[in-house]
């Protein structure tokens, strides 16, 4: 063992604290005449374990530690020493890093745990360790809010985009409605003119021929001439419901009330119409035939349906954004199992077309039992907003 090493370039007699050049392993390498008078370094000690009288396993990591680190750290250890055993702080870091073949070589300084200047110092380092910390905080706080502004502005850019395609996907939407309108009402006035005209002519012809044949034949051309009779009424009745002209004539509302006057002309039934919310000046053209056809075929369940039933109650509710269509009636009510096919896709053509409507204009059907007795069919169909004007008593 020697004193001093000078290979370590550091003289450890300049240090008047003891100081200790030792390994990794815990193995002494030299140490400076102070450290030599307050160790019990007389004897044979190859190892700091040998004269440590804390816990051994504390010493050997803060020795791993030292070995990686040229800052100073810090460890409370107790040693023996001629006067007993004594606590200091000892302040270790690496003088030669490790190498695969040897340990690394440490410089431990030793202060008395009392003393006031190593307590100022690790209180100074103490101080500096905490505003590390706060700073790096800090610093991390700053990276999450650019990161939660970044978030926010990517947010509201994928918004705005939905919103814009949302709109127009509206707007496609309105387009294919009208062009679906524009073609039926095109066919409804072919039928109309050319295939109807042609049918009526056909018709005379065959009264005519009717007229002057006799036995068999003239029965034969009369049966003829019924079920041409029975095709010209189908086709009239396509054209018809092809588009309802009761709408361009009367106007949405008008149109329903007198639609549904109609199915209760015979007295049986006693009609309620309510319309609730102003109107807007312009309806969608889709959304206006939609709704009457809606209407008009559950009118058509409820008379051919609704066995017992003694009133019908319409509302029309125009809301700022949407316009909702509700028929009651106090008949059988419609019965689970039908509610129960409808929404699995097993209903009748009527149920399925009326749903289908709703679905083009991005619109909601709901039927099912009425609260009290009977079935209550609403239809709710959104509005493109529209300045409002008062409907008419």
């Amino acid at each position: 063992m020697m004193h001093l090493q000078l290979r370590h370039e550091l003289d450890l007699e300049t240090n008047l604290e003891p100081s200790v050049i030792a390994a990794s392993d815990g193995s002494i390498h030299a140490l400076n005449r102070v450290a030599s008078r307050v160790l019990d370094c007389s004897g044979m000690a190859p190892s700091l374990f040998d004269i440590c009288r804390s816990r051994a396993d504390s010493l050997r990591a803060f020795l791993v530690a030292c070995s990686g680190s040229r800052l100073p750290l810090i460890e409370q250890v107790r040693f023996d020493g001629p006067g007993g055993a004594a606590d200091y702080r000892c302040v270790g870091h690496a003088l030669v890093p490790r190498r695969r073949s040897r340990p690394a070589t440490l410089l431990l300084r030793l202060h008395p745990a009392r003393d006031a200047r190593f307590s100022a110092a690790a209180e100074r380092m103490k101080r500096l360790a905490a505003e590390r910390q706060r700073r790096l905080a800090m610093q991390q706080c700053e990276e999450l809010r650019s990161d939660r502004l970044r978030l926010v502005e990517q947010y509201c850019y994928v918004a705005e985009a939905l919103r814009i395609v949302e709109a127009r996907t509206h707007e496609l939407r309105d387009k294919v409605n009208h062009i679906r309108a524009d073609e039926r009402e095109r066919i409804a006035r072919d039928l109309h003119d050319h295939v109807g005209h042609e049918m009526a002519l056909a018709l005379a012809e065959l009264r005519t021929m009717q007229h002057d044949a006799e036995g068999p034949a003239k029965a034969r051309l009369g049966a003829i001439v019924a079920h041409i009779g029975g095709i010209g009424r189908k086709i009239h009745h396509a054209v018809t419901s092809g588009r309802p002209h009761l709408v361009e004539e009367l106007g949405f509302v008008r149109a329903i009330e007198a639609m549904a006057a109609s199915f209760a002309a015979d007295g049986r039934i006693d009609l309620c119409f309510r319309t609730k919310g102003l109107e807007p000046e312009l309806l969608p053209a889709a959304v206006e035939c939609a709704l009457y056809r809606v209407a008009q075929e559950a009118l058509t369940n409820i008379v051919k349906h609704a066995l017992g039933a003694r009133k019908i109650d319409i509302t029309l509710d125009f809301a700022r954004e949407s316009l909702a269509l509700t028929m009651a009636d106090d008949g059988a009510g419609i019965r689970l199992e039908a509610v129960g096919a409808e929404r699995h896709g097993d209903a009748g053509i009527g149920l399925r077309g009326m749903r289908r409507r709703m679905e083009e204009i991005g619109g909601t059907l709901e039927v099912g039992p009425r609260l009290d007795k009977g079935t209550i069919v609403t239809a709710v169909a959104p509005l493109v907003c529209a300045p409002q004007r008062s409907l008419p008593s």
